[in-house]
């Protein structure tokens, strides 16, 4: 998970993050959780977790005796992004992660993640949040900087954005 704080930025960030105060509030979110979205996708944080995730074909956790019932990959095809403003306009954080789609096929992962008592944790997001931290963490200053660019033009182009007038 990536978490931006207004206040408590790193460095990189910190002097792009100043530039999108100077925006109105709810185009300086939309451009920044977009950009947090794409440094995720940009990583391969999608591909690689997918990867991490048990295959088509496996048979794990419990089963009739003699079912012949395999892995359908649901799991790895719930595997998505997600970017979200937690708190208020002026005082929040911009949060972004990377996990399964809500149902049955998160409740499938947690139990991968951690285990049960029967079937030992597979620690599939572990091994992906070290696999693309470092990378999250090189393209996210740069996803800042052309988001605010993009931010800027559509605050100088005047865009409706959908909000009346």
């Amino acid at each position: 998970m990536i978490s931006l704080d207004w206040q408590k930025m790193s460095r990189e960030i910190a002097g792009v993050a100043k530039s999108y105060e100077d925006l109105p509030k709810h185009i300086a979110k939309k451009h920044m959780l977009a950009a947090m979205r794409r440094a995720i996708v940009k990583s391969r944080g999608v591909s690689i977790l997918r990867q991490n995730t048990p295959p088509i074909g496996t048979r794990r956790g419990r089963r009739r005796k003699g079912s012949k019932s395999r892995s359908t990959g649901e799991l790895r095809r719930s595997v998505t992004t997600k970017a979200k403003w937690i708190g208020t306009n002026s005082k929040g954080a911009a949060v972004a992660g990377l996990g399964y789609k809500f149902g049955f096929a998160s409740r499938k992962a947690i139990w991968h993640e951690f285990g049960t008592t029967r079937m030992k944790g597979i620690k599939m997001m572990q091994q992906t949040f070290e696999q693309i931290r470092g990378q999250v963490a090189a393209s996210l200053a740069g996803e800042l900087a052309d988001a605010l660019e993009k931010a800027a033009a559509e605050v100088a182009g005047g865009k409706n954005n959908g909000y009346g007038g």
